[in-house]
């Protein structure tokens, strides 16, 4: 399911890459709310390179004995020389705790990756679980992810919070079809997202196809139509630009120690 909001922006770089958590079961997610995100721009004369040295890289960290997983995803829209690097901690303070393996492959890292990389952009993505409505997804990364963000209004967080948390609730209150996963997004730059919102889905029919009831016949159903549209207007004027986004999980570039 996805939201008609598409418009692209150069700062989608960065904080679209919320994806992991929201592949994941609600379990994990609830032991996994934050998020550190890279974003990496490679020159499509470098692709080849690049993915040759990221494996290099991984290799280095396996025989390291690596304990930290990294997701990687490719771009399916807007600029497809992107691919994004996840690793999922439980709180901001897992953050301190550096891999012992990283150290000992960053040498690597410089030579085999580096020269590769056009631009490189992080975040931190933050799950808000007032704002989430994932019941009983399958563990493990889903194929796609169709990406929506959202750039607040200052003085507006309240209102689109409200109708992000009344729209999840609704969800949660039919058990309906469509699933979504919701971050806070910090450090992402000036003029950047501040929230997105991650859609699951297991291939591009999947993409395509609306839930039913709609998202608005849903908010009806729950709220009334007078209520639900005061609602949607002010959660609407609270959004000052959104725009959406299609990734696709990369096994090939994914490291996941164990596996």
């Amino acid at each position: 399911m996805k939201l008609h909001l598409i418009r692209p922006l150069k700062h989608s770089l960065a904080a679209l890459a919320v994806l992991l958590a929201a592949s994941m079961g609600l379990a994990q997610v609830a032991g996994a709310s934050v998020t550190r995100v890279y974003v990496v721009v490679v020159p499509a004369a470098q692709d080849h390179a690049f993915n040759v040295g990221v494996k290099a890289w991984q290799k280095c960290l396996r025989a390291h004995g690596t304990k930290e997983a990294t997701y990687a995803y490719d771009a399916e829209t807007g600029d497809l020389s992107r691919y994004l690097f996840l690793n999922e901690y439980s709180t901001w303070g897992d953050m301190d705790a550096h891999d012992p393996a990283g150290k000992a492959c960053l040498p690597t890292f410089r030579t085999a990756v580096l020269p590769h990389v056009g631009q490189a952009y992080s975040d931190v993505a933050e799950l808000n679980a007032k704002d989430t409505y994932m019941p009983g997804e399958a563990a493990g990364p889903m194929p796609l992810m169709w990406v929506t963000a959202f750039r607040i209004k200052y003085g507006y967080g309240a209102d689109f919070q409200n109708g992000m948390a009344k729209f999840a609730a609704a969800a949660a209150k039919i058990h309906w079809q469509g699933h979504f996963a919701a971050y806070d997004i910090s450090g992402a730059g000036q003029g950047a997202e501040d929230f997105v919102v991650v859609w699951p889905n297991k291939n591009w029919a999947d993409a395509g196809t609306e839930p039913s009831p709609s998202a608005k016949d849903m908010m009806y159903s729950v709220y009334g139509k007078a209520a639900a549209d005061a609602m949607f207007e002010k959660y609407r004027n609270a959004i000052a630009e959104g725009w959406s986004d299609v990734w696709s999980y990369d096994k090939d570039l994914s490291l996941v120690p164990g596996k």
